[in-house]
């Protein structure tokens, strides 16, 4: 029951909710300035229905900074891979904490306003949309966590305007200039590197995260089932796949097959050889001494090959646009095509690739008009 006061000319409200479980002192929700008695006591009924829902919100006077870190460290962290916290650690004592300029502001006065400034900054400094939209996706993940936990009633992220992503322009090469790199290719370390890539789609850290038992020779697939990727302060290491789809079975021709079993002889051959300082870790792609291959040294020596070959320069992620571009000039349905890649949903793949697809539109009027004459015959 709220108690409605006069103090001099004007009135307040006071409503008691309870005591502190920690100190046990009478805890109130106060507030005054009103001219009208009857203004004071439609402030306090508002308040009173907000508490009898359980919708009132104190909010909560801590600074951002000192929030992102809690959160991240006792809640977040906890629940992604060890790739992705450490990502976003990065972002998060690179950007977010040290180049924000709300970074000191209380959590419930940030406003849309501060967060669209925030990203307007990091445009300045050249930053791609994609990255940026990286910091988006981390504060929407933390200010909808403060509103869950009752620190704030509203995420001002979601009334923020990041910037679209701005896809590079895809460059791909034909069927004669992938035959003209293949020819190039053949007796190099790294034929089978690219060979895999040309003929399945997969990702570089795909591709580089391969071992032998993940390879069926008899159903002709290849299992996808880790990354090699760099993960800041640590360096190269195996990691699970960005989503469930990522991890995936590729069907693959005898031609590669046959790649494969030279490939295999070959470095059994080379195992031979260097004796006990080669490094057994089951690779398909791997050093000459059997450890992880540095993605950079694949780069080299494709740009190196690029030139003597005089193809189109594109690089290593263009092989997987040329696969996908090839598939879908053969009319490949796009979801069998988005599961080969390993995208989260075929929606994705339209959006890489709907430039690529045949435009049928001069035929849908004709379509669509036979279609209601057959349902009248």
């Amino acid at each position: 029951m709220a108690h409605i006061r006069k103090r001099g000319k004007t009135y307040s409200y006071a409503i008691d909710i309870g005591h502190d479980p920690l100190t046990g002192k009478r805890k109130q929700i106060s507030k005054g300035g009103f001219i009208k008695k009857k203004d004071a006591e439609a402030a306090a009924r508002k308040i009173e229905l907000l508490l009898d829902e359980n919708r009132y919100i104190v909010l909560s006077k801590e600074i951002f900074s000192e929030y992102i870190v809690n959160w991240f460290e006792n809640h977040y962290k906890n629940r992604i891979k060890q790739t992705s916290a450490t990502n976003s650690q990065y972002i998060i004592e690179k950007h977010i904490l040290a180049e924000n300029p709300f970074a000191k502001k209380e959590i419930a006065k940030i406003t849309p306003a501060d967060i669209d400034l925030f990203y307007n900054l990091k445009l300045k400094e050249n930053y791609s949309t994609s990255y940026i939209r990286k910091m988006h996706q981390l504060l929407s993940q933390a200010f909808n966590q403060a509103v869950k936990w009752r620190k704030i009633s509203v995420n001002p992220v979601a009334d923020a305007d990041p910037p679209s992503v701005k896809y590079e322009e895809m460059s791909i090469w034909s069927l004669d200039e992938i035959s003209q790199f293949l020819q190039q290719c053949k007796g190099e370390r790294h034929y089978l590197t690219f060979l895999l890539a040309i003929y399945t789609g997969m990702r570089r850290g795909e591709i580089l995260g391969l071992q032998w038992s993940d390879i069926d020779f008899d159903k002709k697939m290849i299992h996808v089932c880790r990354s090699l990727a760099h993960v800041p302060k640590s360096g190269y290491m195996f990691t699970t796949l960005k989503t469930k789809n990522s991890k995936r079975q590729i069907p693959i021709p005898e031609f590669v097959l046959h790649g494969l079993r030279i490939h295999k002889q070959r470095q059994e051959e080379w195992k031979g050889l260097v004796g006990q300082i080669y490094e057994d870790n089951d690779l398909v792609i791997c050093t000459n001494t059997g450890t992880l291959q540095d993605p950079r040294n694949v780069v080299r020596v494709l740009k190196r090959l690029i030139k003597s070959t005089k193809v189109p320069n594109i690089r290593f992620h263009d092989i997987r646009h040329t696969h996908a571009s090839i598939l879908i000039s053969e009319g490949v349905d796009i979801v069998k095509i988005s599961k080969r890649l390993g995208h989260a949903n075929p929606k994705i793949t339209l959006e890489f690739y709907a430039h690529l697809l045949p435009n049928a539109d001069n035929d849908i009027a004709d379509i669509f008009h036979k279609a209601i004459q057959s349902s009248t015959k």
